[in-house]
């Protein structure tokens, strides 16, 4: 029933490139539900881990609370994705900090690890960047 669904959700993402799908997707009701029902289980931290890290390996969005019609933390997720696609083609979460490919990523890793090591980072931040080794 689970890897169903998340299979159908793995197929929405080839096609669309996202898996920005809002729960009210009406052209299959049942995987809208289901994406809402794995968001707020994520947030209530319910979600078994496994499940949690399959959905992080096709860069599930956590979160799509708005304001003004764009969804929050898009920058951060964005930058945490290609953070993913980084440690895939390196094997390494060590962006340097003047990466010349991408100096935002370089930047953002750098960042991202002060306020890690500080601890002043959310919970479900934290959270992600663990699940890729940070």
């Amino acid at each position: 029933q689970w890897m169903g669904m998340y299979q159908k959700l793995v197929a929405y993402k080839k096609q669309y490139k996202s898996t920005q799908l809002p729960s009210r997707y009406t052209k299959d009701t049942p995987l809208g539900r289901w994406i809402a029902k794995q968001r707020f289980l994520y947030n209530k931290n319910k979600l078994e881990s496994k499940r949690t890290e399959l959905l992080n390996s096709i860069n599930f969005v956590w979160s799509m609370r708005s304001f003004v019609g764009i969804p929050l933390d898009v920058h951060w997720m964005g930058m945490y994705q290609k953070l993913v696609a980084y440690k895939k083609q390196y094997k390494s979460t060590q962006v340097p900090s003047r990466y010349t490919k991408d100096p935002p990523l370089g930047i953002w890793v750098a960042k991202q690890r002060f306020w890690y090591n500080k601890n002043k980072l959310a919970n479900k931040r934290t959270e992600l960047l663990n699940s890729i080794n940070f």
